[in-house]
């Protein structure tokens, strides 16, 4: 392996020891959110409140894409910017659009899921999430190389809800 690519590597285990952290089963995990009633409706409105972190994320993106488009050296629209800024911030909005799009479906299963305790783990992935973007942004500006941590923590907890939806899935 190059040097890169063990840099790149040691982004990864913080990031899933953050991630393995929470307990949103936790008691008072449970206490602090305000479960919805046990209906579908309500359920499927309690995750898509909390995908307003992911939506957000994005639209930062966006903005800042959108004020850096208007630089002399970005303004032509080509997919590889003469702006490296720019090019980074294209990066970060394509890569937190896959990253909503996995959100919406997993948290929108888990909304779903039979326990209503479960949704406690909507609140927690919202905030690894927005944190996730934040450092993965972060770590883009520093060094190509240091996006690993956000790209984990933002990536991780939404592999995980997945895992458990397939799992769900073939026991039902």
């Amino acid at each position: 392996m190059t040097r890169n690519q063990w840099i790149a590597i040691a982004g990864a285990p913080p990031a899933m020891v953050v991630v393995g952290g929470p307990d949103a089963s936790h008691p008072y995990a449970r206490s602090s959110f305000d479960l919805p009633a046990d209906s579908t409706g309500d359920r499927l409105a309690f995750a898509f409140k909390w995908l307003l972190v992911p939506g957000l994320t994005l639209l930062a993106g966006v903005v800042v894409a959108g004020r850096r488009s208007l630089i002399p050296d970005a303004i032509e629209g080509t997919r590889m910017p003469a702006s490296h800024a720019l090019e980074i911030n294209l990066r970060y909005n394509q890569h937190t659009l896959e990253q909503t799009v996995r959100a919406i479906i997993a948290w929108t299963g888990l909304a779903l899921a039979p326990l209503r305790e479960q949704l406690t783990f909507i609140p927690v992935m919202a905030a690894l999430f927005g944190v996730g973007r934040l450092t993965f942004r972060v770590g883009c500006l520093l060094h190509p190389l240091g996006r690993a941590f956000g790209m984990v923590l933002t990536a991780l907890p939404t592999s995980i809800a997945f895992g458990w939806l397939i799992a769900h899935a073939l026991d039902g």
